[in-house]
């Protein structure tokens, strides 16, 4: 357990600072290690591709670039990868890499693309060129990279998903390019071809595993939950990429398991955003319904009908929740998925004395953010069980939940939603409108001074940024916030 103390100031300085949201959008996960990786990697590329661009031989060498920074790109995507297997290197942290090292091959293929075809175009050459095979294979190669780079932009990625997963694939067509068009290509693109199918035969092996689904469960607001039998995580806040063949049997989508490492039934939340998740949805919602109480909860009678395949779970992640007796989750809407699974092993590992070495105890904080009351109930039943557990005397875990509903309310549905707010009986305060996150942030260091603490973000981007504020704010040499932040990068 480190001591919170006695934190040096300089360190608590530039801890404030990298806190802080992210400037630069590729930035994400904003550590002092990825700074200083990101300065040497950009360093190198520059250093490296400096030249007078005077003769043709000059444009070669953003050719090699090219190949250099696909050929690492390509180390590091895949679900079963060495780095974060064998090194314990975090996905996001893998993920980003790959993003960098990505765009330079996109930036070091245009500058080779284009310096090369003006030379030939003001030489008037350009059409004789076009008659060599490896020229034509080349521009191919360089228009299936832009394609990909194109297609991941974070707008497209979020709500057509379907566009950036297959588009994706037109990698094999740059790397066979790669392999014709360049003389020493298989030395760096070979490697990362190898692990991607060594990755693609684990997955494979994957779908041969026996995942039975428990229930299906349509909730107001375009959420449905599954609950599945058959894969356990290993860690808090793992993904896995669910297929269901009823649906497609080409589309993969990946999802946050909600439930606690270990656990023997696990829980998905998918909301309806794009396309595939609506198809889930409609499924939901075409079933036959068992009504529980209300309608906004309607369980579907699939469970013994529907087909599921499960493809991991997958999944490091940067902070060891266990070895912080502070841990704060913030959450909006369906990102509540990554805090409901770290509030699940920390609460039920602690009744059972299996958490790392706190004697003290841990101290749960959760700030969850909707839209309408009615969207509690998505998780309403773990947050109940967990609460219980926590209040228990032999568990040394407290747990404050606090939920926000933001919904603007109009005309008739005003009174009807302030009485649904008055009438929730399940654990933690209700209050309306948006939370002060700052204050929140600053009430828990009041109670909680002296300790460290973990900070889950995952929501929208302005709650995000808010907790990252809050989190800056309130770290001083008596007690850190260190945040790690859910992102959809994939």
């Amino acid at each position: 357990m480190p001591n919170p103390q006695n934190h040096w100031a300089p360190y608590v300085w530039l801890h404030k600072l990298l806190t802080l949201p992210s400037l630069a959008p590729f930035l994400t996960q904003h550590t002092v290690p990825s700074i200083l990786r990101c300065l040497i990697f950009t360093g190198l590329n520059v250093f490296w591709g400096w030249n007078r661009i005077r003769y043709t031989t000059d444009y070669q060498l953003y050719g090699w670039l090219t190949i250099a920074n696909a050929g690492l790109a390509l180390l590091l995507p895949t679900r079963t990868n060495l780095f974060a297997v064998v090194a314990r290197i975090p996905s996001s942290i893998l993920l980003m890499y790959h993003r960098w090292a990505g765009v330079t091959a996109v930036v070091h293929a245009t500058l080779h693309f284009g310096l090369t075809a003006q030379h030939y175009v003001r030489t008037n050459q350009f059409d004789t060129v076009l008659e060599n095979a490896r020229i034509r294979v080349g521009i191919m190669a360089w228009a299936a990279l832009t394609l990909m780079f194109m297609t991941s932009l974070r707008i497209l990625r979020r709500r057509a998903f379907e566009v950036f997963y297959y588009a994706h694939f037109l990698f094999l067509v740059f790397v066979g390019g790669a392999f014709y068009h360049a003389t020493y290509a298989t030395e760096f693109i070979l490697p990362g071809l190898i692990l991607w199918a060594i990755d693609r035969l684990i997955r494979f092996c994957y779908n041969f595993r026996s995942i039975v689904l428990e229930s299906v469960t349509h909730y107001a607001g375009d959420v449905t939950k599954l609950k599945f039998r058959g894969a356990k995580t290993a860690s808090a806040g793992q993904i896995a990429w669910v297929q269901i063949p009823s649906i497609s049997l080409a589309n993969w989508h990946p999802f946050t398991i909600a439930s606690g490492p270990r656990e023997e039934v696990g829980t998905i939340a998918i909301r309806a955003l794009g396309g595939y998740t609506k198809n889930v949805q409609q499924m939901a919602v075409d079933g036959d319904m068992v009504i529980h109480g209300d309608a906004s909860a309607q369980q579907t009678v699939l469970a013994g009908q529907v087909k599921i395949r499960l493809d991991g779970p997958y999944g490091v992640g940067r902070i060891q929740w266990a070895r912080y007796p502070v841990v704060v989750l913030v959450a909006g809407g369906i990102g509540i998925t990554p805090g409901i699974s770290i509030a699940s092993y920390i609460i039920k590992n602690a009744a059972s004395a299996g958490v790392g070495s706190n004697r003290r105890g841990w101290h749960l904080h959760l700030l969850w953010s909707l839209s309408d009351i009615a969207h509690v109930r998505w998780f309403g039943e773990e947050l109940k069980n967990l609460s219980e557990l926590a209040s228990r005397p032999d568990v040394p875990v407290s747990f404050d939940i606090s939920i926000h509903v933001t919904k603007a309310v109009v005309t008739n549905q005003e009174e009807h939603d302030i009485e649904n707010i008055m009438k929730y009986e399940g654990p933690g305060r209700v209050r309306e409108g948006r939370p002060n996150v700052m204050q929140w942030f600053q009430d828990i260091k009041t109670i909680r001074a002296g300790l460290d603490a973990a900070v889950n973000l995952c929501g929208p981007r302005s709650l995000v940024d808010d907790g990252r504020k809050a989190a800056a704010r309130v770290s001083g040499r008596d007690g850190l916030f260190h945040v790690e932040e859910e992102t959809f990068e994939f």
